[in-house]
């Protein structure tokens, strides 16, 4: 069989799951200090790794563009098949632009395989020349995290990393609206990065950047799940998460979204109206959407199968 590795240079579930699924060896390869010291560690370390392990099929996430045109460059050197996990920001240019989305196009023409997760984003990387697999997330394993009790009654987990794509702001006016209906709001996120005081609102309660373990704990406590995105084919983890752990999960009404989470899910515009409603929503049908969730899941899962199979195939990774 032959021998898989997937680089990464940051920490994301994404990572874990995938080379799980793939049978790939994981190699997080971070550093938090300054740019060009944080370049320069992980551009040693991934060469090195690439020639201890010598691999005959080698995975890397995008972002980082760097690492991709690093991995494209040694591909030369030591033969791997090189596939760039595309997820949403390797695909299109966040920012628009040009030069950019010029440098994407060329990495994703240039790899032997892209891994995409929704149609629009494949015939984007057909139309420039490369060759595309559509492959959503695999749902996390998240069973260890859940205690077997009861969610705390009305309780909104808001999963936000304070990105310009999220309209943190309308979803904590949605709360303050709620907060009369005994809604208690939790959310996630370094909130100091966009200069939240917290005192400014009283009805969210600000869970800062927390370990993984409390996360998922809160994610089970939680009556109802939020992620919002303003982006267009953008699968946010969030909602991943909520399936597994499975809590109804409220969500931008984005055609991707709405493709891909069929069941167990309510979808909302981003004024604060529009997402106070569709918590009421959720928390009303919380029990129908659980059932909704677990028939999801089951689909999902073969789903997930089946696209691993194809990848494995198109790599030649069961020879």
């Amino acid at each position: 069989m032959k021998k898989a590795i997937w680089i990464t240079w940051e920490h994301q579930i994404r990572n874990r799951s995938m080379a799980a699924m793939l049978g790939a060896d994981l190699h997080v390869i971070a550093h938090s200090g300054a740019r060009l010291r944080r370049y320069l560690f992980c551009t040693y370390n991934t060469i090195a790794t690439v020639r201890r392990e010598k691999p005959a099929v080698v995975f890397a996430q995008n972002p980082s563009i760097v690492l991709n045109y690093l991995l494209l460059l040694a591909r030369v050197l030591f033969g791997y098949k090189f596939v760039t996990d595309a997820h949403f920001g390797g695909v299109i240019a966040y920012n628009g632009n040009y030069l950019f989305q010029k440098a994407l196009d060329l990495c994703n023409r240039s790899a032997d395989l892209v891994i995409v997760t929704n149609r629009d984003h494949a015939a984007h990387v057909e139309s420039i020349g490369g060759q595309a697999l559509v492959c959503e997330d695999p749902l996390p394993d998240l069973a260890r995290y859940d205690s077997g009790a009861a969610p705390e009654d009305k309780s909104v987990f808001f999963i936000c990393s304070f990105d310009i794509d999220e309209p943190y702001e309308s979803a904590f006016e949605a709360a303050r609206e709620l907060s009369a209906e005994s809604f208690r709001f939790y959310v996630s996120g370094n909130y100091a990065k966009v200069c939240i005081d917290p005192s400014d609102y009283p009805h969210v309660s600000f869970l800062g950047f927390v370990p993984e373990q409390h996360f998922y704990e809160r994610l089970y406590q939680s009556d109802i799940v939020l992620d919002l995105t303003e982006h267009e084919n953008c699968l946010v983890c969030g909602a991943y998460e909520a399936m597994a752990a499975e809590r109804p999960l409220v969500t931008s009404d984005r055609a991707c979204l709405r493709a891909y989470f069929d069941q167990g899910t309510v979808f909302t515009a981003h004024d604060s109206a529009s997402i106070a409603e569709a918590i009421r929503e959720a928390y009303r049908d919380r029990f129908r959407l659980g059932d909704n969730i677990r028939e999801w899941k089951v689909r999902a899962i073969r789903t997930q199968n089946e696209r691993r199979d194809v990848l494995r195939t198109t790599l030649g990774m069961d020879r």
